[in-house]
């Protein structure tokens, strides 16, 4: 199912969603555009809503949307709306993932561990002599053939028994996530302490019965998709509201910023660019690099104006964050974000980053609500990322077609034997492709 998913990471990474070009540098503050902000001038004349939600706010969020934007149309906004599919992958995902949360685990002691099996194992990590950061761990639960691991590494587990310890070298991937790992080879001693069967159990009637509130397969897969047909929906309207805001922000005229905004946005930039680049096994500085310069700034200071114009329209509409309206989704947030209190998730996102995505929410909906609004297929909605998609394998085609002259007749010569192996990897290969577009 081909869906954008918006506000689950937005908590995490607010300031990495707006990825724009531009110039600049990578200090914050080094040119002030914003107006003094006048919110403590006209406390007098505010409503009892606006202090409540004004009480609400940090130092951050103190002041006057009004101040510093001039809303254009915001209403009837022609937007489209995908309508919501679902595939039977999907089901089949959930029907999986319901057999993973019930799997057991049966402790084997008169046999070799095998592929599928859980090993619980201590292990250490020599690199140059030294043992390295990430690279030792005990009581680690390990399936071998997950893929959680490099393959060397699982592989060297399988036919091991009970108490056993083994020592193998390992070489990282010329291109891992850990930059300082790349290419290089480690020694590794690991510990056997428990092998166990993985038991998932049957997908049967009598399964689903004991571990669902649904007696039959049928009852538990109307329930899926219904589920199913729910969040895409809301997926969908949040799609089509995202681009309404967008279109909103277009319409308005925006004259300078809070400097606290933006330095909230900054930072919170800053930190998703952080985290993407260490998920990609790269320095920051060598992120930014790629991102081009000024990226931050731009990032900054688009949601800044995003967020100005959200801000005014929630101000316009009732749609304004009262004390009691942030303790009622706190608390809808605890139980999507598992936390026991407000005060463990604030700790953890900010109670800025908190209040932002909530008024940015209420606006998304109230803009896709009040929207004229055209109903497309997911084909027709994604098409643009389907049309890179495509251009980018008839570049990488064309690149084939380029080098079929000087390895057509090596290819030729390795025989069917290759050709057989491609097939059977194909299957896996496009496998995770349709994974990542999920």
């Amino acid at each position: 199912m081909r869906r954008r998913k918006y506000l689950a990471v937005a908590l995490i990474l607010s300031g990495a969603m707006a990825f724009s070009a531009g110039c600049g540098n990578t200090k914050k503050g080094t040119e002030n555009t914003a107006k003094q902000d006048s919110a403590g001038e006209d406390s007098d004349e505010s409503t009892k809503e606006q202090g409540d939600a004004e009480n609400a706010y940090d130092d951050v969020l103190n002041f006057k949307a009004e101040d510093y934007v001039k809303l254009g149309d915001y209403k009837n906004l022609k937007v489209q709306y995908p309508v919501p599919e679902v595939l039977e992958e999907d089901v089949e995902y959930a029907i999986q993932e319901l057999q993973e949360e019930n799997k057991e685990y049966r402790e084997i002691t008169d046999r070799p561990s095998k592929e599928g099996d859980s090993v619980n194992i201590d292990y250490t990590g020599v690199m140059d002599g030294e043992e390295f950061e990430g690279g030792s761990d005990t009581d680690y639960e390990l399936v071998l053939g997950s893929g959680d691991f490099l393959e060397d590494f699982e592989n060297s587990l399988i036919g091991k028994n009970k108490g056993e310890t083994v020592t193998f070298p390992l070489t990282f991937p010329e291109e891992y996530f850990d930059s300082e790992a790349e290419g290089k080879q480690a020694e590794f001693t690991v510990t056997i302490n428990k092998i166990s069967e993985v038991i998932v159990p049957e997908y049967t009637d009598e399964f689903v019965a004991e571990v669902t509130d649904y007696k039959t397969i049928e009852e538990y897969e109307e329930y899926i998709r219904g589920d199913l047909i729910a969040t895409a929906q809301e997926e969908s309207a949040s799609a089509s509201g995202e681009d309404a805001l967008a279109m909103a922000v277009e319409n308005a005229e925006v004259d300078g910023y809070p400097q606290e905004l933006y330095d909230f946005y900054y930072d919170e930039t800053v930190s998703g660019y952080q985290f993407y680049a260490s998920m990609m096994g790269m320095e920051y500085e060598e992120f930014l690099e790629q991102m081009g310069e000024g990226a931050v700034e731009d990032a900054a200071i688009a949601q800044v104006n995003e967020y100005l114009v959200a801000q005014a329209i929630a101000d316009k509409e009732g749609l304004a964050v009262t004390e009691e309206g942030y303790q009622e989704e706190a608390q809808a947030l605890l139980e999507e974000y598992e936390y026991d209190t407000v005060e463990e998730l604030e700790a953890d996102y900010g109670k800025t980053s908190i209040i932002t995505q909530i008024v940015r929410s209420r606006v998304v909906k109230f803009l896709y609500e009040n929207a004229d609004v055209e109903e497309v297929s997911q084909d027709e909605y994604y098409g643009e990322d389907e049309e890179l998609e495509e251009e980018s394998d008839d570049g990488e085609s064309e690149d084939a077609e380029e080098s079929d002259d000087g390895e057509s007749e090596d290819a030729e010569e390795s025989g069917d034997g290759e050709s057989e192996d491609a097939e059977e990897s194909g299957d896996g290969e496009l496998e995770l492709e349709l994974d990542g577009e999920e």
